[in-house]
C-alpha cells in the first residue's frame, strides 16, 4: 500500500472518462436522417429555435467527440476516500455506492452529498469488482441492486 495525502492506497487503476463508441456509416446515415427529419419538422411548424437548437447541438456533439477524445484519468481507492483524477471524495462525503456488472458495461457509481447535477459514473476498466466491493461495503452503504439510469442506458444504446 502506498501512503499519500488522501490515506494509503487501497486499489487503484486507469480509467477513461467515457466510453468512445466506434461507430458505423450506417449509424451516421440513421443519425443524418433523425437530426434532418427533426429540423425540418420545426422549420415546417415554424419552430425556428427547435431547429436552431438541434443543429447547434449536432455540431458541438461531433466536434467534441473528434477533437476531444476521452482522456485517462487515475482512480484510486484510499482508507480515507476515493480520488478521480484530481478530485479527491473523502468517505463520510459518499451517500452509497453500487458496481453494475454486465458483459459489456462494467461500472462503479457514486452518489455523492452535494452533486446535484448526476451520479459518479467510474469505468471499472479490467478492475476486480469482488475486491472493489468487498473493500467499499466496509467503508459506504452499498446500493444493492440498483441499475444504471434510463437516460444512461438509452445514451449508451444509442452509441453516443
Amino acid at each position: 500500500m502506498k501512503k499519500h495525502d488522501e490515506g494509503l492506497t487501497v486499489l487503484s487503476w486507469v480509467s477513461p472518462e467515457y466510453i468512445a463508441h466506434r461507430k458505423s456509416k450506417r449509424w451516421y446515415i440513421i443519425a443524418s436522417v433523425v437530426v434532418a427529419s427533426v429540423v425540418a419538422y420545426a422549420i415546417l411548424t415554424g419552430n425556428w429555435s427547435m431547429a436552431a437548437a438541434v443543429i447547434v447541438f449536432t455540431a458541438v456533439y461531433q466536434y467534441t467527440h473528434t477533437y476531444h477524445p476521452p482522456k485517462d484519468i487515475k482512480i484510486i481507492v484510499t482508507d480515507l476516500g476515493i480520488r478521480i483524477g484530481h478530485l479527491f471524495f473523502p468517505y463520510s462525503h459518499i451517500q452509497a455506492f453500487w458496481i453494475i456488472y454486465k458483459p459489456d458495461y462494467k461500472t462503479l457509481n457514486l452518489r455523492v452529498a452535494g452533486n446535484f447535477w448526476a451520479d459518479i459514473v467510474i469505468q471499472l476498466n479490467g478492475q476486480d469488482p469482488v475486491a472493489l466491493r468487498s473493500y467499499l461495503v466496509g467503508q459506504v452503504p452499498e446500493w444493492e441492486g440498483k441499475d444504471e439510469r434510463l437516460g444512461e442506458m438509452i445514451l449508451r444504446m444509442l452509441r453516443l
